[in-house]
């Protein structure tokens, strides 16, 4: 998901502020799928976002997130880089909670 962002946004340099809370689209995810299979695993190496260990595993991940997304019946879904224990966090005590908490993480 998070590799997937960085190339829709050309993230050169991955910044996780950045792609946390974005919105990914299916046509997205659709237009990745097709850049993926019509390259090798050399050739996705080169793309702006994508970070190099993932050039041969993408193909599959992106095809996964599309079924995920067909299976829920969603054309969007919002990108999260924070862990499980983050979203446990806001589905516990609410986002401006995890907010908060956020906001007190050390630099």
């Amino acid at each position: 998901m998070t590799n997937i962002t960085a190339v829709r946004l050309g993230l050169a340099t991955y910044d996780p502020d950045a792609v946390q809370g974005a919105i990914l689209e299916r046509g997205e995810v659709d237009r990745q799928i097709e850049l993926y299979r019509s390259q090798d695993a050399q050739g996705r190496r080169s793309i702006v976002g994508l970070q190099p260990k993932r050039a041969e595993v993408i193909l599959a991940g992106a095809c996964i997130v599309r079924t995920v997304m067909d299976k829920l019946g969603q054309d969007r879904l919002t990108v999260s880089d924070r862990g499980l224990r983050h979203g446990l966090l806001v589905e516990r005590f609410g986002r401006g909670e995890q907010e908060a908490i956020e906001t007190r993480k050390p630099s």
